[in-house]
């Protein structure tokens, strides 16, 4: 696999804290690739990270399952840290955990729910349509998914700031900011807690929830033990309450700083899909990690067994290499590969009714709210780590 044998320069930073990338996480990775097609890092990670900076590199480390595992997808945890259920598991472990959930998220599903997230969208919108502003991330970017995926959890909707303040400080608290990890630590416990609590009281009171198909669900014609109920359970909290409001923070900041691509739109909602790709291709939030297997040579990157490599969906999306102005927000692009949602076995599961969502959010949006602008650009906030995001948005109309 050596194509060049070039020295791999060496970056410093933790993606927990960075200051610039917290600043910047789609601009950084850009940075990041103009120093080179691989570079290597030390900082607050466990073993050497490899941070391959191009699409073809990135999307090939993904299909390849057997040299890169996913039994460790954060850089900077042991491998025996948890695991993660099914994103943690390699081969047809990870199939059959995978195939599992499968029926509740094929497009066929999506656009079945597509009715009651619209309904949900708009009831929430309509909370302060006549207000004449908002904040964004608090009043609907956080609501928005996380009360369509509670209910498909069986999770009770009245406690979704609890859960959302659990996933904000396990996900987006700063390394400098807890350096001993105590918060993430004590917000970990806490939701392992609840999760465990409620799969007692589902495995009493079944409900027509995921949590109760899990708990009936069998591998190899056994049930799962708790302890992988626990860990499935928490994996889907955590997908389930941060990644689509990372996204519609990005999709909307957008739209609030570029008037004509959100009057195109308005004009002609027929666009609005191929504009929501090319926001999911230029806004990526998702980096996440491997576990090197074996000594290897990945295009003269020399990697060892038990190093990390460092996928940043970032970099690859906005790789001027793979797409024509890469650098642009192009909404009505015709050809656009991008891989906002993964690439390879571990492709996102959940992606097509995300697509939905994020679709029937921009719609719903435009046709009452068509005209909008960021309050006040110092007031904003936003975090990097694994997911990128936005904290709090202000917007006035």
């Amino acid at each position: 696999m050596t194509d060049t044998q070039q020295p791999i320069p060496t970056v410093e930073f933790d993606i927990r804290s960075d200051a610039a990338l917290w600043a910047d996480p789609w601009g950084h990775w850009d940075v990041m690739r103009d120093k080179g097609r691989f570079l290597v890092n030390h900082t607050g990670v466990v073993a050497p990270t490899w941070i391959p900076t191009q699409y073809d590199d990135i999307y090939e480390a993904f299909r390849n399952p057997t040299l890169f595992s996913s039994r460790a997808v954060t850089p900077w945890e042991e491998q025996e840290a948890h695991e993660w259920i099914p994103v943690e598991l390699d081969g047809m472990k990870h199939t059959k955990y995978r195939q599992l959930l499968m029926p509740f998220f094929t497009p066929a599903k999506a656009d079945e729910l597509a009715p009651m997230v619209r309904e949900w969208c708009s009831e929430l919108i309509e909370r302060f349509a006549d207000k004449g502003k908002c904040d964004f991330i608090g009043d609907f970017g956080r609501l928005y998914p996380t009360y369509i995926f509670m209910g498909l959890m069986g999770l009770p909707v009245e406690k979704a700031d609890m859960f959302l303040d659990w996933a904000d400080q396990l996900m987006h608290t700063p390394a400098t900011e807890d350096p001993e990890g105590t918060i993430r630590a004590e917000a970990g416990m806490a939701i392992y807690g609840y999760l465990g609590g409620l799969i007692a009281e589902r495995k009493a009171n079944p409900q027509g929830d995921i949590l109760t198909y899990l708990i009936n669900a069998e591998i190899d014609g056994q049930p799962m033990p708790d302890s992988e109920l626990l860990e499935y359970a928490f994996l889907l909290y955590m997908g389930g309450l941060d990644t689509v409001a990372g996204t519609l923070g990005c999709i909307f900041r957008h739209l609030a700083d570029n008037p004509a691509d959100r009057q195109r739109l308005v004009d002609d909602p027929s666009l609005i899909p191929s504009a929501i790709e090319e926001f999911l291709r230029y806004y990526s939030i998702v980096t996440t990690s491997r576990l090197v297997t074996e000594d290897t040579d990945f295009h003269g990157c020399p990697m060892h067994k038990g190093d990390r490599i460092q996928l940043s969906i970032a970099s690859a999306n906005r790789d001027p290499r793979e797409f024509p102005d890469a650098d642009k927000v192009i909404i009505d692009r015709e050809v656009n590969r991008h891989i906002a949602f993964g690439a390879g076995p571990h492709r996102c599961l959940g992606s097509y009714l995300a697509r939905a969502e994020l679709k029937i959010a921009v719609e719903e949006w435009l046709a009452r709210i068509p005209n909008y602008r960021v309050a006040d650009p110092s007031t904003i906030s936003q975090h990097a780590g694994g997911v990128a995001g936005y904290g709090r948005l202000d917007l006035v109309w």
